[in-house]
């Protein structure tokens, strides 16, 4: 069965909200968490958002896979749902508002369209191939969404992690030479940052492809640019989310 992007855009956005409900009400609860093998933390929330979204797109869209960060890999096809249930795990069990929902549609290894839902806020933004990026806070009106136009490095906005993100000497010394004024903290997904103007370039040195699937197509459509930082297009291991214009500067100081 084919299905229309239009079609798919609402059946994320219904994901979406299955998603919201359930994070919801969990969020500041009493919750049951533990710590993978990697150290990052994982609740029980994430887990039933995860099987709660895996139960929707099996039912609705039977023939296509899914990747989920607690789940991992199940089906396969050209379809491929990416979702990570909650996307800021530890800032969902610490009580802070700092989380949100990915989800991401690819056909034939392409990223078409990509759901970055910030539940604690009530604001959500989306994107389907050709058809720009949005957001809507509070259930109003869709806004859409432009990167900015900053051409010098010296002068762009720029976001790397924090330093338990940056684990190796290389990507230590990658973010210290991306410079530049760092954009005031925010709850926002970074990349969102970058596709609403707030800030110019954001680099991530530890990544899955849940973490980058829905956000790369939401700053693409907005004007920018996504790759890893090796400038390949690979979702996962990195990802560099910019306007555009700073793309290949910032590929151009990750490969010295």
């Amino acid at each position: 069965m084919t299905h229309s992007l239009e079609a798919d855009l609402a059946f994320a956005l219904r994901l979406a909200d299955v998603a919201r409900e359930i994070s919801l009400a969990s969020f500041r609860g009493a919750l049951r968490s533990w710590n993978k093998p990697d150290g990052s933390i994982v609740t029980e929330a994430d887990e039933a958002v995860e099987d709660a979204l895996r139960a929707a797109i099996a039912d609705e869209r039977p023939g296509d896979a899914v990747l989920g960060e607690e789940r991992g890999q199940t089906g396969q096809g050209p379809r491929r749902w990416i979702v990570d249930a909650i996307d800021g795990t530890h800032s969902f069990a610490s009580g802070s508002t700092q989380w949100a929902t990915l989800i991401a549609l690819e056909v034939g290894g392409e990223v078409v369209l990509g759901v970055c839902d910030h539940a604690p806020l009530d604001r959500r933004y989306w994107a389907v191939k050709g058809g720009g990026a949005h957001v809507s806070e509070g259930g109003a009106e869709a806004v859409r969404l432009r990167v900015s136009a900053t051409s010098q490095l010296e002068r762009a906005r720029v976001f790397v992690p924090p330093p338990q993100w940056v684990r190796d000497e290389r990507s230590r010394t990658i973010a210290a030479a991306l410079g530049g004024p760092r954009p005031k903290p925010a709850d926002d997904h970074p990349a969102m940052l970058v596709a609403q103007g707030a800030c110019d370039l954001a680099v991530f040195f530890m990544c899955g492809p849940w973490d980058v699937a829905a956000p790369s197509i939401v700053v693409r459509e907005a004007g920018g640019a996504f790759s890893n930082l090796a400038g390949r297009a690979d979702l996962g291991g990195s990802a560099v989310f910019s306007n555009g214009v700073l793309h290949d500067a910032a590929l151009r100081i990750a490969a010295r």
